[in-house]
Parts: structure tokens; sequence; C-alpha cells
């Protein structure tokens, strides 16, 4: 929906965008950091945040004076859950490969530029590391961002990649804008991409797209996740290059099909 249509509701957008900066790695927020994060005046800020807190959906500490998410935030996320038929689908076609395979299993998808994880499956008796609840700044340093960005048009693709922070989180991650569009081609030639200890030291992945099969729209990715003692990136893509391909073909089967913006 274009921000512009007669219908569009900026108060209620602004409503939204407050509460989605809360997430397991943000769970305070100052008013003034809230301000600066969605470059609203603090008045107009004060307003919606103490709305929101009159409402349920916020809460505000006495003394600290800090925000975070109330009560009603956190049963509306449980109903939208409990209610989605895609992701009780998306669970069940994950969980026959964790149950086949016993792999650490991350599913997320692209929500203003963060990958949001919408289902994970952590491998039984083994040591890794799995996607947080929203991951910020990760489509250079995550085989499901790389998955991603492989999906995007020529011209979407440079301007997002021109936007990227390139932090280096470990010594092996990608820091160049030349050398991460590289690295994307040779995603969307094959099909999946790789990290090797990119996000975090000990950790490799390998992830596929997840895509609107109508549109070929990407809308995020699927990811084994290992640590360097179970395997080397070399067996995991000789061994999991093609169930990666396919469970990721299988969720985008059930993904909604009709793409929504105008």
């Amino acid at each position: 929906m274009s921000a512009n249509s007669q219908y569009f509701s900026t108060s209620l957008e602004k409503g939204l965008k407050i509460l989605s900066l809360f997430d397991t790695e943000t769970r305070r927020l100052t008013q003034t950091e809230i301000s600066k994060l969605l470059s609203l005046n603090l008045t107009s800020t004060f307003r919606f945040v103490n709305t929101l807190v009159e409402l349920g959906y916020l809460e505000k500490n006495p003394r600290t004076k800090e925000i975070s998410l109330g009560i009603r935030a956190v049963a509306l996320c449980a109903n939208i859950i409990r209610s989605s038929d895609e992701l009780e689908l998306i669970k069940k076609i994950v969980d026959e490969v964790y149950d086949k395979h016993n792999i650490t299993i991350d599913v997320a998808f692209v929500v203003d530029n963060s990958l949001m994880r919408a289902y994970q499956r952590q491998a039984k008796e083994t040591l890794t590391y799995y996607l947080p609840a929203v991951a910020r700044n990760s489509f250079h340093n995550t085989s499901i961002g790389k998955s991603y960005l492989s999906t995007l048009p020529a011209e979407t693709l440079k301007q997002l990649v021109g936007n990227i922070d390139f932090v280096a989180r470990t010594d092996k991650t990608i820091t160049d804008k030349d050398q991460l569009l590289e690295e994307i081609e040779i995603t969307r030639q094959r099909g999946y991409a790789i990290c090797v200890e990119e996000y975090l030291r000990g950790l490799i992945t390998i992830g596929a797209p997840l895509i609107n099969l109508d549109t070929g729209k990407g809308l995020g990715g699927v990811s084994f996740d290992f640590s360097t003692l179970q395997t080397d990136a070399e067996e995991m893509e000789s061994k999991y290059s093609g169930l990666i391909v396919k469970l990721a073909a299988s969720i985008s089967k059930v993904l909604k099909r009709e793409d929504n913006e105008e």
C-alpha cells in the first residue's frame, strides 16, 4: 500500500513502527531513543508512546521512564502466531526435515531491511548458534541474507547493497561491496548461499531463498546452521545443498501467492 493513498493512516503507521522497535535484543528504550530511531520529534513521540501505554501495548517504568512492550502487545503476538495457517504449514515442513536429519534450521523473512525469524529448530546434543529473533544489518554476513539478495533485480540489489553498513562481525565477514556482489552472483547461479564464520566464529551455514512463486519476489530464506566442530564448509555443501534448496522450494509453495503491493 502506497503511503500516498487516501486510505493510508500515517498515525497508525507510526504507532506500529514504535512497536516494531522492540525485540529480544531491544527490550527497553527511552522516548528520546525512539524519537531518534524513527526520526520523530519528541512531542509526537510522547503522544504516540503514551497512547500505546494507555492501551496496554507499551509499559513505562515509573522510575527510569524506559519503555517496554506491554501485556496487550504480547497477547496480540501470541494470537497472531496461533491463528497463522501459513506458519503451521511452515512448521510441519521444517519439522519433517529436522526429525529426519537433526539439523538446526532457521526460517526468516525480510521486514524493513531486517531478517525476522519466523521459526527455528535447534539440533539436539550439538553446540551451534542460530539467528536471533530480529537480525539487523545481516544481509551481507548470513546465508539467509545473501540468499534473499540473490532474488533481487540488479538495480534494487545495487541500491540495497549501497546502503549496507559493512560491519565486520568476524575477520571473515565480507566488508567490500564489490566482493559481496560477486558472492551474490555465485549464489544466484547455484541457488544457495554459504557463510563460513562470517556472522560468528565457529558458525557455518547454508541457505536458500524463499520466494513468491507467482511474482518471483524474494521474501526471506531458510538456512541450516552448523558448528565447525560438526563439519566443514566443503562437507556441508556436498551433503546439504540439495536438501536446503528442496526445503526452500517446499516452504515457498505454502507461502501466500498474491502480491499485495500496489
